[in-house]
Parts: structure tokens; sequence; C-alpha cells
């Protein structure tokens, strides 16, 4: 893992771009522009010169410290792979400790309003459909690693021992820390976690991103590549479900905020989440189980309304039965509907798990000696009551049952 403490002057970026780049060499440094662009494990650049050379812009990428929770060589046969398979930004040159990519030019991050949207949310689950059915060559042990890591007796340990080093935190920190640390001791908590996510598990494993939040996702214009996935630092092999709850979760946190702590909850989208899970296993299924021409029907009866509203997801439901029984007989579309149900209950049950990991990534990574200038405490509490309030919610199900 990179355990640098200093990073990389901007003297040291252009002179390595010129040493992969023979056409860069003669260009005088003047010309040659650098901006911090967002990224909070990974530091990256956008690097333009002012010449008609190719290539003219550049996505500069320092591999960042996130011990334990990102596997930096793992990372690289990723992006590479994914590179070559044109699913993603084009790998221009990777060294040991950075990596150069293409700058998707037409690409724009989702505003947390279109994230929320039923016609994005659609694409975006046909996307994730593709990005689950690739074959990476990185390990895959029949078990998902982020949720046995979330949850293991290691990580807790270890959150409890950051927690204790008092003398790193302000006031403010230490009382949001209590209630975290409070959790971490209450073993009825952790139990209960642990058989939620352990029931009704059919699911098969999926190469699957694990961080979809808005910065990670380009809306362009090209037909081919409407909507792009980038950043693959927490790949993994995982379950489907986890990938789409926490897709849920971060399209309820903007983190395109222009003040401090330039991000904040987005409270209509974090509010009916529990209508978007529905309405996000059913886009998933459908773009696994339906043709191309049932598709582009389901799309035109998609309004700007279909996922927040109990009525409105009711109706558009009714609508997708009349259009697959055009082809499907009445018990293929119940079957279509059961896994819906069960796909549904898991989003709900993995968006607690998902809320934890990044609670975990906050408390570990804060005040280490390679940390970003970024309130990783104060992220990690926004986190948490996401996910108690989450909890809360399912054990009312359960109660309900």
């Amino acid at each position: 893992m990179n355990s640098r403490s200093t990073h990389l002057t901007e003297y040291a970026i252009k002179q390595i771009i010129a040493d992969q780049f023979t056409q860069w060499e003669i260009v005088n440094p003047s010309q040659i522009q650098i901006s911090r662009l967002a990224g909070l494990t990974n530091i990256t650049y956008k690097v333009e010169i002012n010449e008609e050379i190719i290539p003219k812009t550049i996505v500069f990428r320092e591999f960042g410290n996130a011990e334990g929770f990102v596997d930096s060589k793992q990372e690289r046969i990723i992006f590479k792979t994914i590179s070559d398979l044109e699913l993603g930004p084009k790998q221009l040159q990777c060294g040991d400790i950075w990596r150069m990519e293409e700058f998707v030019t037409d690409g724009i991050h989702p505003t947390n309003q279109k994230m929320g949207s039923p016609l994005f949310q659609f694409r975006s689950m046909g996307v994730l459909q593709k990005f689950h059915q690739m074959e990476i060559p990185i390990p895959n042990n029949g078990t998902s690693m982020i949720l046995n890591k979330t949850l293991s007796e290691n990580m807790k340990i270890n959150v409890i021992r950051k927690i204790q080093k008092k003398e790193l935190y302000t006031d403010v920190e230490l009382k949001q820390l209590e209630n975290i640390e409070s959790f971490l001791n209450n073993d009825d908590e952790y139990k209960y976690l642990q058989e939620m996510i352990g029931k009704e598990n059919n699911e098969e494993l999926k190469f699957c991103h694990n961080d979809l939040n808005q910065l990670n996702i380009f809306s362009t214009t090209r037909k081919d590549k409407e909507i792009v996935f980038i950043d693959y630092e927490y790949c993994s092999y995982n379950y489907p479900s986890y990938d789409i709850a926490n897709f849920l979760n971060e399209s309820a946190i903007n983190y395109q905020y222009e003040d401090e702590p330039y991000y904040v909850l987005v409270d209509d989208n974090f509010d009916t989440a529990p209508i978007q899970a529905h309405f996000l296993a059913l886009c998933y299924l459908i773009h696994q189980n339906c043709q191309m021409n049932e598709i582009n029907q389901i799309v035109e009866f998609i309004t700007q309304r279909t996922n927040k509203n109990k009525d409105e997801l009711n109706t558009f439901i009714s609508m997708i039965k009349q259009i697959l029984e055009q082809r499907m007989n009445q018990k293929q579309i119940s079957e279509l509907f059961e896994s819906v149900s069960y796909l549904k209950r898991r989003i709900r049950r993995l968006q607690m798990i998902s809320n934890l990991n990044w609670v975990w990534w906050s408390v570990l990574l804060a005040h280490e000696k390679n940390s970003l200038n970024f309130e990783y405490i104060d992220y990690g509490y926004l986190r948490f009551k996401m996910f108690e309030k989450l909890l809360e919610l399912e054990k009312v199900r359960g109660i309900n049952k």
C-alpha cells in the first residue's frame, strides 16, 4: 500500500508526463495547466496543454493511502482490464504510484436530482447489469469480502482502537464518536446485523463497483456511453444487491455542495429510499430479463414521478406487466416479480452494511499522515445516522411481518 507522507508536486507531475509523452518534452511548463479534481482516496488532477498535440488533456491519478480498504495492485489490474474492454476511460500510462487516463471530455457528474430521477436510475441499472457481467482476473473466493470485513471482529477492534486515540479529535468529533463507539460495544446489534444479512442469501457473486457516488459517474452525450462509471479502487466480487444499495445511499449525498463541509444529505432522496429500492430492483431485473424492444417501450412510460410514491410505482408496475404479457405467461411474470421482491429486500438490508463500511472507512482514515483535507469524522457520523435510520426501518418491518 502507498504510505507516503507527501504528495507529488506539480513540477514532478509535469516531468512524469513529459517522460511518457515525448510531444510534451518541448513544451514550456508554463503552458501546462494543472487543476485538482474530486477524489477522497486517490488524488486526481486534470492536466491540459495549450498546444495542438495528442493527448491534449490527461487525468493524472496519484494513488492514495486507504490501508485495509484498497488493494492498489488489484485496482490496477481492474482498470487495465476495463480499459481494454472499452467499458471505461482508456489507460494511457501507469507507474508504481500514478496512472494517466483518458479525460472524458463531455462527461458531467449527475446532480442528486438526476440520480434520483426514474429515467437516469433505469439507465444506470442497465449499465450496472453489464458491469456485473464482466469477468475480471482478480480473486473470487465465493464470499463477499466487503460484507465479511465490515462486520468482522477484527474491523470492530481496529475501529475501537482508533476511536480511543482521544488526542486526535476535536470536542465535536469526540461527541460524534461516542455514538459510534456505543454501537460497536452493543453485541446484540452486531448479532442482529449478522443474522439479517444471512437471510435469504441466494445471490451469485458478481464483479461490483461498490462506490457509485455521483463523482464516480459521468453522464455523456455519447449514444454508446451515456453513463460511464469511473474510479475502480473499491471494486471486488460482491453481491449485486450491495452495488445497488450503495448507489441508492450515494444518491442521497450531494458531494458537489459548495459550502463546508462540501457534502450534504439530500433529504428527499433519502426519505424515499424504500420506494426507490423497489424501483431499482425492478429496473435491474428488467434489463436482465427483457428484450430490447420491451426496454424501449418501458422507457416511454417512465416519468419523473415513478419512484417516489407508492401509488405511482404501482401504476408503473401495472404498465410493466402489460408489456410483459405480450411475451410471458402468468407464471413467468409472477416469478420475475418474486425476484424483484427478493432483490428489494436485499437492497434495503445491504444499504445498512454499505453505510457502515463508509463509517469505518471514515474513522480509520481520519487524521492519518496521508489523509486529505476532508471532514472524515463528520462524514462518518452522517453515514452512521443514515445507518441508524435504515436499521430502525428494518426492525419495524420485522415487527410488522
